[in-house]
């Protein structure tokens, strides 16, 4: 018989089996080899785009959907308005008085904020009431790029704590400025998250600038009220408010 004949002959059994077995092998490795490619695809997309994240972050600073705040001038100015003053104690229990701790505080951002060379007005500067029309007049008056009003809560449950920031709706501006405020202030302090929120208050209604109102903290939750009557404990939440500023304001 011919080679040619010889190679026509019908498969054994054995045969059938080994060529299948290699067909499998075949399929498989093509299966395999096309997963790799494929992964090695995933992984140049993400790589690239990680790239382009970056640079964008780089050269905006922020994202395409954030609202920081430019500065109308070379360097921007903050307004920062200290809940409450004089015979408007604000909320007080035996440990703290609202009035004081709210100007602690705004002292301590202001330190900061002019360190890093920022243009600082106080509303209150003392402990001096000041109706609420006479805020929202220095705050028109003051040309300012923003506000930061400091407040602190109250809540009938005492086991209710936390930092909460407050920012008047459709103002987008101040959505961003209350939400780098309150993450923060959270980080820095290690408080409860209260989130941030839309809220009426002449103080951010009746403003023409980016504006938020920030609770620090609830006296009526007596370890909270302990922690806000503290140097160090205050010196943590006007950390937060100041990197908030500064991660919100634009000046490129």
């Amino acid at each position: 018989m011919s080679t040619k004949e010889e190679t026509k002959r019908p498969l054994t059994s054995k045969e059938r089996r080994q060529r299948e077995l290699r067909r499998k092998r075949m399929k498989k490795k093509r299966q395999q080899r096309a997963m790799l490619l494929m992964l090695m695809a995933v992984i140049a997309i993400a790589a690239v785009a990680g790239i382009i994240y970056g640079i964008v972050r780089l050269i905006g600073g922020r994202t395409g959907g954030d609202m920081p705040i430019t500065p109308k001038g070379d360097t921007a100015t903050i307004l920062l308005d200290a809940g409450h003053g004089g015979a408007d104690l604000g909320l007080s229990n035996d440990l703290l008085e609202e009035k004081a701790v709210t100007l602690a505080i705004v002292e301590k951002v202001q330190i900061m904020l002019e360190n890093y060379g920022y243009e600082v007005i106080l509303i209150r500067s003392d402990d001096t009431r000041i109706s609420k029309e006479e805020r929202i007049q220095s705050a028109l008056d003051s040309k300012a790029d923003l506000l930061v009003s400091v407040h602190l809560n109250y809540a009938d449950d005492d086991s209710v704590s936390g930092v909460e920031t407050y920012y008047r709706k459709g103002s987008e501006e101040s959505r961003y400025l209350a939400e780098q405020v309150q993450k923060e202030a959270v980080a820095e302090s290690e408080a409860k998250d209260g989130g941030v929120k839309t809220g009426s208050f002449s103080i951010l209604d009746e403003v023409d600038l980016p504006a938020v109102m920030i609770e620090a903290g609830y006296v009526s939750n007596a370890r909270e009220a302990g922690s806000l009557s503290d140097d160090s404990y205050q010196n943590l939440i006007a950390k937060g408010i100041a990197r908030g500023i500064i991660l919100s304001v634009n000046e490129e």
